[in-house]
């Protein structure tokens, strides 16, 4: 397949060469005028991760040619600035953009597993992670509340629809617990999972959470809407497997 480069090796002052990545997470689809748009988050062989915009015309396809959790080589792509926003979602300074005049490959799996990237506790709850790129929390289910309705922020004028939130816990590690919030699908999707789950202890990944602090510390982390995950009792996560050891150590 030829040359290829790392994402992390991208520069608008070289020459781009094809990539080879992994989607991490395939984001809502937002339609414009005569165009659809889809952001993703793909991620290389060494784990180092880049934000990726699909542009497709309104007749194409509606099989999605870069599915979620498969390989691909993409070559003949264009490469951009990431428009600051309130929240991006790697800590790549460039965005991928993949146009109907890019090609993509599909290829063997990529080898990194999980591409998580769980920050420095100490550093987060000091307030030395920036909010504007989002963290990956890893710890046990401690708590569970209801489903509960909430109002929306009004949008383009209409008024606020009702939809659903559930707050719960997660004990990170002894004594440091996070309070957190699913708004929205992921919500419901919270709620199924919990509620289809028989055990005592439930381990759980966050992939991708907003921080929101609250006089100078974390006050909650919150899902993005369309990109956020939950993973329950995720396997082969070095971070999991080390609690899960512990916490049967403490049990025994």
């Amino acid at each position: 397949m030829g040359t290829h480069r790392l994402v992390s090796e991208l520069s608008l002052d070289k020459p781009l060469h094809p990539v080879r990545v992994k989607v991490i997470c395939k984001g809502p689809t937002v339609v414009g005028s005569g165009f659809q748009k889809t952001v993703l988050i793909i991620g290389d062989e060494k784990g180092n991760t880049i934000q990726a915009t699909l542009v497709r015309d309104l007749e194409a396809s509606a099989d999605m040619p870069l599915e979620e959790g498969h390989s691909y080589e993409i070559k003949d792509f264009e490469l951009s600035h990431v428009i600051p926003e309130r929240v991006r979602l790697t800590r790549n300074r460039y965005n991928i953009n993949i146009t109907k005049s890019s090609v993509i490959l599909k290829i063997d799996p990529i080898k990194h597993f999980s591409f998580y990237c769980f920050p420095n506790w100490d550093d987060l709850y000091r307030g030395l992670h920036h909010p504007k790129f989002p963290i990956d929390i890893y710890g046990q289910v401690i708590g569970v509340g209801f489903l509960e309705e909430y109002i929306m922020e009004p949008v383009n004028g209409n008024n606020g629809i009702i939809d659903h939130k559930i707050r719960f816990f997660v004990l990170h590690i002894p004594n440091v617990v996070i309070k957190c919030v699913a708004y929205g699908a992921l919500a419901h999707v919270f709620n199924d999972l919990w509620n289809s789950i028989d055990a005592d202890i439930i381990l759980c990944v966050l992939q991708c959470w907003q921080i929101n602090w609250g006089q100078g510390r974390l006050k909650r982390v919150t899902n993005i809407d369309g990109i956020s995950k939950i993973v329950f009792d995720p396997i082969g996560v070095p971070e999991i497997d080390a609690l899960r050891l512990r916490i049967a150590n403490e049990n025994f």
